[in-house]
């Protein structure tokens, strides 16, 4: 069958080619394909009847029965008048077994679910050539997290600014589903209100940790050394490696450099971010990136990186590197 692109995936979701019997669904966001599997395991459910069963299978079901998928694919269910299979692609469910399968014509439709593919994959190209069969690639676009938020959010009669909108974005994960789970828990925290506001989204969507990294870089880019060491210290306390909080300092300071080095204004720059700056720490962003400049930001990153690199080698010395580089950066402000 024809190969699809990602933008076509939905149109076929809606109307899925009935001579079609095999479909492969697969992309990074795990929750995005299972959401579009379990959607066309719907729209085929509803075609062939309301009582129409579906069988889960993975590899623990493979690793007690390796001719599982075959038996399920080509037997009628004992229970309801029709059966569809959905299978997560694994170790045990490869393109053998499936090339096997596809040899004879299966009176059951089967869903194959599997995570980010190469072209040349193998399992995509058994799926993109044979003529009943058809790979669906599902890659989220930033327009369908807008589109998730807009349907959850309306579900309980609640508004969201734009601005709003781009911060809750930028603080969803990406699985789709997850995302999804989020703005569900988000939406229940609001009821009672018209509309979701920024502290609705940082209290139910942001988590502690988050806000401890936080806390620690912005203290690392005033310059307040002793300050920055103590939140590093108690991030480490909690379970947060060190190595981890660095990484969260070098892309703090790459934000910084990116906005000082942006050809318009500070303020400019600092609105193409993302994910984007919260609205509390937006005039303490652009404080710091006057205060450090082009010049003395450049000249930080490179110290950043090579902490981050020493402490991943040497995890024993990682608060000594840690410390050594925050005393350094204090120094340049």
């Amino acid at each position: 069958m024809v190969a699809y692109k990602a933008a076509a995936v939905p149109a076929f979701l809606r109307a899925p080619d009935p001579s079609c019997r095999a479909m492969l669904v697969y992309g990074p966001d795990a929750g995005l394909v299972s959401e579009r599997a379990a959607t066309l395991a719907q729209v085929f459910a509803e075609s062939l009847g309301q009582d129409t069963e579906v069988v889960r299978l993975d590899d623990r079901d493979f690793a007690e029965d390796p001719g599982r998928i075959a038996v399920e694919c080509r037997t009628p269910s004992m229970f309801s008048s029709s059966k569809i299979v959905r299978a997560k692609a694994g170790v045990r469910l490869d393109v053998g077994t499936l090339k096997a399968l596809f040899e004879e014509p299966a009176d059951n439709p089967l869903i194959v679910e599997a995570g980010n593919l190469r072209p040349d994959s193998a399992l995509r190209k058994l799926f993109e050539k044979h003529g009943e069969a058809v790979a669906l690639p599902c890659y989220a676009a930033e327009r369908d997290l807008s589109d998730l938020i807009d349907a959850e959010l309306a579900k309980s009669n609640l508004s969201i600014d734009r601005e709003t909108k781009a911060y809750l974005m930028g603080r969803l994960g990406a699985d789709q589903a997850l995302s999804r789970g989020e703005v569900a828990k988000l939406a229940l925290f609001a009821q009672g209100s018209s509309e979701v506001t920024h502290d609705d989204v940082a209290a139910i969507v942001g988590d502690a940790a988050e806000i401890a990294l936080d806390n620690f870089v912005y203290a690392v880019s005033a310059g307040d050394a002793a300050r920055a060491l103590r939140e590093l210290n108690r991030l480490a306390a909690s379970g947060t490696d060190r190595t981890v909080a660095l990484g969260s300092l070098s892309r703090h300071f790459t934000r910084l450099y990116v906005v000082a080095t942006h050809p318009g204004t500070l303020e400019d720059g600092a609105k193409k971010l993302r994910p984007p700056l919260h609205y509390k720490r937006r005039d303490m962003f652009l404080s710091h990136c006057r205060k450090w400049g082009t010049r003395r930001l450049a000249s930080a990153l490179p110290l950043i990186q090579e902490a981050v690199r020493r402490t991943r080698r040497s995890p024993d010395l990682a608060s000594a590197f840690s410390e050594r580089l925050l005393l350094a950066l204090a120094s340049k402000v």
